[in-house]
């Protein structure tokens, strides 16, 4: 690959971690939003069998933040409901990037509560709008929970549901997504021959995942003693394409992306990205 190439491949990488961004912060704040209603509901549920009030302590909190003089709660019902809705929206995209990593389910959403009721408290107490939790009432303490715990679960879970790359812990009855032992070892044999992992017969074919969910990249294989070699690797994303593709040239190999394929690179080379593990020898990729 020239210079130029190089240089061209990697601000197209810069773009589209950028549009990555900001498809995960847009997402998130769809889930955040979606956490928002179902806690409001929740609320409204509550209130309506319980006869509770409702708080305008997010109100007290939003006006300590802008430094807005003291006015009567009735004139604050929009402040309210903006840092009612707001901080929820606002915690969405943290929740769907613990996703996007790898962290999902009943235990991530848990740690996300955690966060959720961490930063209530923070703001409330700093600015002086709140008491600390243990002073309240216990009644209110466990209504408090409640809320927020449906907040945190319904934003996880539409965050899980939204998330763009495969999980990769697998913890919630879904299977382990872990290669079986010995596929790696017949998929660096595969390599040394200059031969895919398919190739070597139906005991080394790669764990089928969503076709969206993979990319190709082309990835750079350093072996001692032996000149960079280009490889095909279908991947969820570089550090995996590179884990990938290090695994399957051998113990003292080193790799490294250089590019991602476009759409037309994958129907060139015959690619199916449902083939997650598929490590190609190409010598016609140019670096």
């Amino acid at each position: 690959m020239t210079g130029d190439r190089l240089r061209t491949d990697r601000r197209q990488h810069g773009s589209g971690r950028r549009a990555d961004l900001g498809s995960t912060l847009a997402r998130g704040l769809v889930a955040g939003a979606a956490g928002v209603a179902a806690m409001t509901l929740a609320e409204k549920v509550e209130q309506s069998l319980t006869g509770r009030p409702n708080s305008y302590v997010p109100a007290h909190t939003l006006r300590r933040i802008l430094g807005l003089p003291p006015r009567p709660d009735r004139e604050r019902v929009g402040m309210n409901w903006a840092m009612h809705w707001g901080q929820g929206i606002a915690l969405g995209p943290l929740r769907m990037l613990m996703a996007e990593r790898g962290m999902r389910g009943s235990v991530a959403s848990f740690l996300f509560l955690n966060l959720r009721l961490l930063n209530d408290q923070a703001l409330e107490n700093a600015t002086g709008a709140g008491a600390p939790p243990w002073t309240w009432p216990r009644d209110e303490q466990r209504i408090d929970l409640l809320h927020k715990a449906i907040y945190a679960f319904v934003t996880g879970y539409v965050a899980d549901g939204m998330a763009q790359n495969p999980d990769r812990t697998r913890h919630h009855g879904r299977g382990d997504d872990r290669e079986p032992a010995g596929e790696g070892i017949l998929r660096r044999t595969a390599l040394s021959n200059g031969r895919t992992a398919a190739d070597q017969g139906p005991r080394s074919a790669p764990r089928k995942t969503r076709a969206e969910a993979n990319r190709a990249y082309g990835v750079r294989v350093d072996v001692p003693g032996r000149a960079g070699v280009p490889v095909l690797v279908i991947a969820r994303d570089e550090l995996d394409a590179e884990l990938l593709a290090a695994e399957a040239a051998g113990p003292d190999a080193h790799a490294e992306v250089f590019r991602e394929l476009d759409r037309d690179e994958i129907r060139e080379h015959g690619l199916d990205l449902r083939d997650r593990g598929s490590v190609r020898s190409l010598a016609t990729l140019r670096l």
